[in-house]
């Protein structure tokens, strides 16, 4: 959307109060460090809201660092980003669907099924949905105290409460997908719904004896949890036989993925665990021309994401397009076809492929 510099979405008044002060320290600090060079501020023609996920988690941080390199890089064009925090990809899904957001990170395979009204959203499509790139593996992440560790896979959880996302969260709906799998057992999983923050917070306590969250590793909150003395708190593991029942029971997007030892304080072996794509995606209605200089910058500056998070060091352009199941922007379309990406033919948005008229006059599929 092609919005003054000084638009607010009123629905994310309070969320983006709350970030104003942490972006601005984001990007006043990075640019102390060399992360990104320190300019003098242009005049904003068009602001974007990116909308990310729960403090503590890998959205919100990486969220954070793309709009402060947006900001930054590419202020001499008049484009402005903002960050708002979320409960998680449902919700910033329905922020694309109301219009209260322009860019959102998401888990593909929710954005899949927003796109063609399959799943969850059946009946209830977001056609305005268009990807812009892949993102990282988000690994699942169960932690539970030392002292509940039986058999070291999540079939430890039976009797336990395990603290999870808020309703709008990927995280909730992954957490409920693998509690359905577990063997039959008198000794019910009792799941509480709570922000990370929240959800830390009562493990600590020992008002829940499992927490999990996911995001692509290290996740910052469980870095933090780890590095306390107390409790005692190991992982769990997802086994293969549990991944098939997951694959089996509307979950074929999972994946089997290893956190490397050493990612988080204490870890001395890998874990394995699931994981899925996480994707970059956008409304239809965001300007192509934005939309290509916000792809274009995150590809020149990877090295200032991968500083921003680990997780950032998965992107490749070579590989951006690899797991992405919902159409690409227009923008984004015209970068990876500068950079001699070929865009298979699922990823050709509608309009495009009908051959609607761009404004220039010109057939859109012929456009580069």
């Amino acid at each position: 959307m092609n919005r003054p510099a000084n638009y607010r979405i009123s629905s994310h008044k309070k969320r983006i109060g709350r970030l104003v002060q942490g972006l601005t320290a984001f990007v006043i600090l990075w640019a102390l460090i060399g992360g990104l060079p320190a300019h003098a501020k242009a005049p904003a023609r068009i602001s974007v809201l990116i909308v990310t996920g729960m403090p503590g988690g890998t959205y919100y941080h990486v969220g954070l660092g793309m709009a402060s390199l947006w900001t930054t890089k590419l202020q001499d064009e008049g484009i402005r980003v903002s960050a708002a925090a979320s409960e998680g990809s449902r919700e910033n899904i329905q922020a694309i669907r109301i219009a209260d957001a322009d860019l959102i990170l998401a888990e593909d395979f929710l954005c899949s099924m927003a796109y063609r009204g399959t799943g969850l959203y059946k009946g209830r499509p977001v056609p305005e949905l268009r990807s812009v790139t892949t993102l990282w593996p988000d690994a699942v992440h169960f932690l539970i105290r030392a002292d509940k560790k039986r058999t070291g896979n999540i079939e430890d959880l039976h009797g336990l409460v395990l603290a999870t996302g808020l309703p709008d969260s990927g995280n909730r709906l992954t957490a409920e997908m693998l509690v359905r799998i577990l063997k039959p057992s008198k000794r019910k999983v009792r799941l509480r719904y709570m922000t990370n923050m929240a959800g830390a917070e009562a493990l600590r306590k020992g008002a829940v004896q499992a927490l999990d969250l996911t995001g692509g590793p290290p996740v910052p909150l469980v870095t933090t949890i780890l590095n306390e003395s107390t409790p005692a708190l190991g992982f769990l593991e997802i086994t293969d036989a549990q991944l098939e029942a997951l694959r089996a029971n509307g979950g074929p997007f999972f994946f089997r993925h290893e956190i490397a030892a050493r990612t988080y304080p204490g870890q001395e072996k890998p874990i394995h665990t699931i994981a899925q794509p996480c994707i970059l995606a956008v409304t239809d209605t965001l300007d192509a021309e934005v939309v290509y200089a916000l792809t274009r910058s995150l590809y020149e500056n990877l090295d200032y994401l991968a500083r921003v998070h680990p997780a950032c060091r998965s992107m490749s352009l070579n590989h951006a397009l690899d797991t992405l199941t919902v159409p690409l922007h227009p923008g984004a379309i015209r970068y990876y076809r500068e950079r001699n990406i070929e865009i298979p033919e699922r990823l050709i948005p509608p309009e495009r492929a009908q051959g609607r008229k761009s404004p220039t006059g010109r057939d859109e599929a012929q456009e580069p």
